[in-house]
């Protein structure tokens, strides 16, 4: 049972006493771990194997679901997880070691499914980069890299070799095309069009790249308009695939994003008050209309599925009564 401030007791005595640096009102501490790599143990889950070399991320976006982790590091405010970051130190060896391991089994790692690898501490830490430098020594290896951050250009030539002996699939993951909306949503996150621009630079470099609209956010970003826009532009980045996910709250991010809510779009609180009351995610008519979009924007685009889309089947269940967006409602 976790108490309230108090670092969990397996994490207790790895977390570094001070801060070794503080950029833009981000705090940095160190975290050391034996390993890069964790076993994922999700059956939703596409891959197997996970690496997120920063706990907490400095992007701030406001949905993010990883915020409960902070409560294991004894942080109990979850607006922190983005002010307090924790660099992964660890032994490189054995990172190496379960490489290997994870090659000769042909399972599938994801860097970056909680936090992103190219967050803006990477440029002094570097995390990332080791971990791909050792994969770049191996060959067979299946991994995805999910990421919001221009950074990834720095490794674009590493990239280009570890595409050549492995299979490597790029998630860039955007939302809108609206860079006034994603400043209030992801307000230290690229904007649309340099994201769009690393897809494009990516692709000509022959990295296989997919567009991640996760998650998409009743009322905000769910407009057909919005997200036939979105889907056009990555296409002439010459994006073949897209995915998307619905909303996740739980604890404390579900509070987290009511209190942003209550103070940037007021209109919309009640609503999804009501709508998460008693679940994490919506299902029921509103996950059939999301789902039946992207199947008809990635068609209209000549664009295959992504794997979430291919994780995440939507289970028929009983419509639900969405009193603000059950009707398709925008911002």
């Amino acid at each position: 049972m976790l108490r309230p401030g108090v670092p969990a007791p397996s994490l207790a005595p790895r977390l570094g006493s001070e801060v070794v640096r503080e950029r833009g009102g981000v705090q940095y501490r160190e975290l050391r771990t034996r390993s890069l790599i964790g076993r994922c143990d999700s059956e939703r889950m596409p891959f197997d194997w996970t690496v997120n070399p920063y706990r907490g991320c400095a992007f701030g976006c406001r949905y993010c679901y990883a915020a409960y982790t902070h409560e294991f590091l004894g942080v109990a405010v979850p607006e922190a997880f983005h002010t307090s970051v924790y660099v992964k130190t660890c032994g490189l060896a054995e990172t190496a070691r379960r490489l290997a391991t994870v090659r000769r089994r042909g399972e599938a790692i994801a860097i970056g499914a909680a936090t992103d690898p190219y967050q803006p501490g990477e440029g002094d830490y570097g995390v990332t980069r080791r971990f791909l430098e050792l994969v770049a020594q191996q060959r067979g290896l299946r991994l995805s890299i999910t990421t919001k951050g221009a950074l990834i250009l720095r490794d674009l030539e590493l990239l280009e070799r570890i595409q050549q002996r492995s299979s490597l699939q790029v998630h860039v993951s955007l939302i809108s095309p609206h860079a006034e909306l994603l400043r209030k949503i992801e307000p230290l996150a690229p904007p649309p069009e340099v994201r769009l621009q690393v897809m494009r630079r990516l692709v000509d470099a022959g990295v296989d790249v997919s567009l991640t609209v996760a998650p998409v956010l009743p009322a905000l970003t769910d407009r057909e308009a919005d997200l036939e826009l979105l889907f056009e532009r990555a296409r002439a980045a010459g994006v073949q695939s897209a995915s998307h996910a619905l909303l996740f709250l739980r604890s404390p991010t579900r509070e987290k994003y009511f209190r942003w809510l209550a103070a940037d779009f007021p209109r919309y609180l009640e609503a999804y008050q009501n709508a998460y009351a008693s679940r994490v995610y919506l299902r029921g008519g509103y996950a059939r209309r999301i789902q039946a979009l992207f199947e008809r924007l990635r068609e209209r685009h000549g664009m295959r599925k992504g794997w979430s889309d291919e994780a995440r089947p939507v289970r028929p269940r009983a419509p639900e009564q969405l009193s603000l967006w059950a009707r398709g409602g925008t911002s």
